[in-house]
């Protein structure tokens, strides 16, 4: 009896992975999204979705702080749930593994909404976690 619910939930992980393999392949687009609040935090974000592979360009302004760097990896796509393992640059000289999962829709108004939790924001809070863009035809 044991032995049947194993093989039951094993099939389950092994047809759930299996689906988000196959969406993430089926999967082609480029959305850019930016916020910008009151000249004090400046966010932009350019995201390119293509066969399993993602590629993600970052730009942060927080008051005199600079950080921008890009992301080279592969994803996981659950509905509109996507899981990314990968390499971010910073610079040159720095590099580091990276996971990182987002959660984004495409509007009926042809914009796009991003939602993260990021590790990298301002000292004060006028970062935000939302950004709206636009998917940009590729």
């Amino acid at each position: 009896m044991l032995n049947k619910a194993l093989i039951g939930i094993i099939s389950a992980l092994i047809f759930v992975v299996l689906q988000a393999v196959i969406s993430s392949v089926n999967t082609k687009a480029t959305y850019e999204f930016s916020t910008k609040n009151n000249n004090i935090a400046q966010d932009t974000l350019q995201l390119t979705l293509n066969d399993g592979h993602a590629s993600m360009l970052i730009s942060r302004k927080c008051n005199t702080n600079n950080y921008s760097s890009h992301f080279n990896g592969v994803f996981l796509r659950f509905q509109n749930h996507y899981y990314l393992l990968g390499m971010e640059h910073i610079d040159n000289n720095n590099s580091q593994l990276m996971f990182s999962s987002f959660f984004m829709d495409s509007l009926r108004s042809g914009d796009a909404i991003y939602i993260s939790h990021s590790p990298i924001s301002c000292q004060n809070n006028y970062y935000s976690d939302i950004l709206l863009g636009k998917r940009v035809i590729n």
